[in-house]
């Protein structure tokens, strides 16, 4: 490879990179895949392009998900090397999916020139689609989420969710490969024109997020406002589950809720298995717990593991509804799970991995979304990893519901860049369906956001505290709430047939594999020179 090469790939790690939540450099996300798909369309073959996508989409993500090696080396207790080995483990797998990406980049100069580029955001967006649902799904830190800090530019999320504006910031980067292309040819007037459309999704990103933002109390709500409280236990998971700390993390809690309640909270949310022990089976905690919802006199939301024996003896990790008198009105049992970290995938297979997560048997997924109707309103909760799937958030809002929770423990991830991603991509959740959400995190960022994706309130990292705001539920159905994954979807088939099947492309019609067919009216031999 040239030293052209090595530069193109390094200013794509950096730009894409730095661009991400937690790093937050600003403009990056409008160019940073502008040297990826140069790197992409000067390799010599399409398997050659894949590979460099593969090499540079590894080294990107390497800075976006090491945090997998402290969840799994200090917080999972399996130590360093285990640790690098998974975080290079995932970020290899996610390099996967730009190998495609490149391979299709290369694919598209070759048989249309240049103007096959313009179909590259298509591919990218079917890229994402695939990498969120295939093998359950890892949807973290898609292009999109690079806009979530923007208050303008992350608005218009509420057209075609993440995947929109992943569309648009790929488009802007074709147009800026393409402009460069022109420039370092010295066609100056083509390169400013083919930059115009980098121009203009910038445009549209910022027009639409004023104009939203111009609009305040347009949306339409789902009755009076609720002032809601977030005790952040701040509790150290390495002693979590400790018998001799069950007591001691119920009575944190406890005083916490009273500060809330005394604050002018109507119902107070705790983080994701904030209560460390078998809710309902542990009779002498569960009658601690109890206690503490009565003399609360608030509603209580709170996460702890859940027992079905009902069910076979599975086990759910589970928000439980408690209301003013301390008595369980309802419980959400977690959907969407973590491999490896709830359970084991082909567990006959891989019979000799364990879980991260305390016990010996794995979690199992719940059967759907659950309201709970508090003081009016209506909330529909998720847990943890479930904010970064769209279609978990969606199901509870078709449902009715008009506040999001989202209870977490993002102790695991430590001090790294992995909560301020998590919090981002809940922040675009909320933007999506114009929904505020309460998330409750055991070790930060605890935060109400807004219908806006802005955050009213929050709660830093390892602090112990309470966070209450006032939350509008909201009642409008966005067109992404609609239309779910359907722009996505269609970006992926349109981008499959450019690809497969044979489209005329500046040199005449192509086919994988033939020689060409010129195009109609040209002179024999030279492919694409018209007869005059």
């Amino acid at each position: 490879m040239t030293l052209r090469t090595w530069l193109l790939g390094a200013l794509f790690v950096l730009s894409y990179a730095l661009g991400t939540p937690g790093y937050d450099v600003p403009a990056l996300p409008f160019f940073c895949l502008a040297p990826f798909i140069a790197l992409a369309i000067e390799a010599p073959s399409v398997r050659s392009a894949a590979w460099r996508g593969w090499v540079a989409g590894t080294a990107a993500s390497v800075p976006l998900y090491y945090w997998i090696a402290h969840t799994v080396a200090v917080t999972g207790k399996q130590g360093w090397p285990l640790g690098a080995l998974a975080a290079f483990l995932v970020s290899a797998y996610v390099g996967a999916y730009f190998s495609v990406a490149a391979g299709a980049a290369r694919r598209l100069h070759a048989r249309y020139g240049g103007k096959g580029l313009w179909a590259f955001p298509l591919v990218w967006v079917g890229v994402e689609l695939a990498r969120s649902y295939l093998f359950s799904g890892f949807p973290w830190m898609l292009l999109g989420y690079t806009l979530a800090g923007s208050p303008f530019l992350r608005q218009s999320a509420d057209l075609a969710g993440v995947a929109g504006l992943s569309f648009l910031l790929a488009l802007s980067s074709v147009s800026v490969c393409l402009s460069c292309s022109s420039v370092a040819a010295r066609a100056w007037g083509r390169g400013l024109l083919l930059a115009t459309p980098a121009a203009a999704a910038a445009a549209f990103l910022w027009a639409y997020g004023a104009a939203s933002h111009s609009a305040p109390g347009s949306a339409p709500t789902a009755g009076p406002s609720l002032v809601v409280g977030i005790a952040q236990g701040g509790i150290d998971q390495s002693v979590k589950w400790e018998p001799g700390n069950q007591e001691k993390t119920l009575d944190a809690y406890e005083e916490l809720t009273r500060r809330a309640r005394d604050a002018g909270a109507r119902v107070v949310v705790w983080p994701e298995t904030a209560a460390p022990f078998f809710y309902g089976w542990d009779t002498g905690l569960t009658r601690r717990l109890d206690g503490i919802g009565a003399r609360a006199g608030v509603p209580l939301l709170f996460g702890a593991p859940w027992y079905d024996p009902a069910a076979g003896g599975k086990v759910y990790n589970s928000v439980f509804h408690m209301d003013d008198r301390g008595v369980v009105r309802g419980r959400y049992d977690k959907r969407h799970l973590v491999p490896f970290g709830e359970y084991v995938p082909l567990r006959r297979i891989l019979f000799f991995v364990k879980k991260l997560t305390v016990g010996e048997n794995d979690f199992s997924a719940g059967a759907g979304p659950v309201l709970f109707e508090i003081a009016g309103a209506r909330l529909a909760a998720s847990v943890c990893y479930e904010a970064i799937f769209p279609a978990v958030i969606r199901d509870g809002v078709a449902a009715g519901a008009g506040i999001l929770v989202n209870v977490t423990n993002d102790a695991w991830f430590g001090d790294t860049v992995a909560p301020r991603q998590h919090l981002a991509m809940a922040r675009l959740r909320c933007v999506e369906f114009r929904r505020p959400m309460v998330r409750a995190a055991n070790s930060g960022i605890s935060a109400v956001i807004d219908s806006r994706g802005e955050v009213t309130a929050s709660l830093g990292l390892f602090r112990r505290g309470i966070v209450t705001a006032e939350v509008v539920p909201g009642t409008v159905r966005t067109p992404c709430g609609k239309f779910g994954e359907m722009f996505a979807i269609s970006c992926s088939i349109i981008a499959t047939l450019t690809l497969v099947f044979p489209l005329r492309g500046t040199h005449g019609i192509r086919m994988a594999g033939r020689k060409d067919r010129g195009a109609r009216g040209t002179v024999p031999g030279a492919p694409g020179l018209p007869l005059k």
